[in-house]
């Protein structure tokens, strides 16, 4: 029950009765709710405090909306930590229900940021392979890798929906050493935004990362586009103070 005399906006005590239904199981992970209609009728309110408590309620984490088909639960943000370098599919293998969809595979000119990360010359031939990675029936990101094309090859009889590009390498003789990785924030291209189902305006969590093998050679250039709401990086941090004497 709503109160209108209560020091707290109807909007916060609506958004903390859908909070606790989700807690309480009420609500289960990937299940829409209720519309914004009926939760208008349900606790007689605005459409307007119906909408800020939606709102509240994915700002927190705990909804998601998915463009033209309504409001659902979600899952538990996914959480890795920044110290390993493992591939985008390797993160999620650990008791995730973790499907792949291979989007494209093509030969093409790298465009300058590419062969940057690469260290080969502007325009010359990559292989950039694109895969949409699902986490539970629900898009969690976009991978983006860009490979020198001769190596590219290696992977030509690959089944990249179900083989991990980094196994895959290692089985070829390529000993994966080490990595740089940035992490951004951003929106979502339009073709983006429609393979996670998500609308333009909704943040992304970006990555950027040169995989390397021995001698400091690149071998990959990636570029992964997350959902915000399902997916947060973890980082230890510890205190070492100077000892003053």
């Amino acid at each position: 029950m709503l109160y209108a005399s209560s020091n707290k906006p109807l909007y916060k005590q609506l958004s903390d009765i859908l909070k606790q239904k989700i807690l309480n199981g009420e609500y289960n992970a990937g299940e829409a709710i209720q519309g914004e209609r009926h939760l208008e009728k349900l606790y007689g309110v605005s459409r307007i405090t119906v909408r800020k408590a939606i709102e509240e309620l994915t700002q927190e984490g705990f909804l998601y909306n998915v463009h033209g088909k309504g409001t659902f639960v979600a899952t538990k943000q996914i959480e890795r930590p920044l110290a390993q370098l493992l591939g985008v599919v390797e993160e999620l293998e650990d008791g995730l229900n973790t499907s792949i969809q291979l989007i494209s595979k093509v030969e093409e000119p790298a465009s300058l940021e590419v062969s940057e990360g690469l260290q080969i010359e502007d325009g010359d031939q990559v292989c950039k392979i694109v895969r949409l990675i699902w986490e539970n029936y629900i898009p969690l990101l976009i991978d983006y890798s860009y490979l020198p094309s001769v190596i590219g090859q290696l992977l030509n009889n690959v089944d990249l929906s179900k083989d991990l590009i980094y196994r895959q390498l290692e089985l070829c003789g390529y000993s994966i050493s080490h990595g740089e990785q940035w992490i951004s924030a951003g929106l979502p291209y339009n073709d983006e935004a429609f393979y996670l189902q998500c609308s333009i305006d909704t943040p992304i969590l970006k990555t950027k990362r040169i995989t390397y093998v021995e001698n400091n050679k690149p071998i990959i250039y990636s570029v992964a586009v997350y959902r915000s709401d399902r997916y947060q990086y973890k980082v230890n941090l510890q205190r070492h103070l100077k000892k003053i004497m």
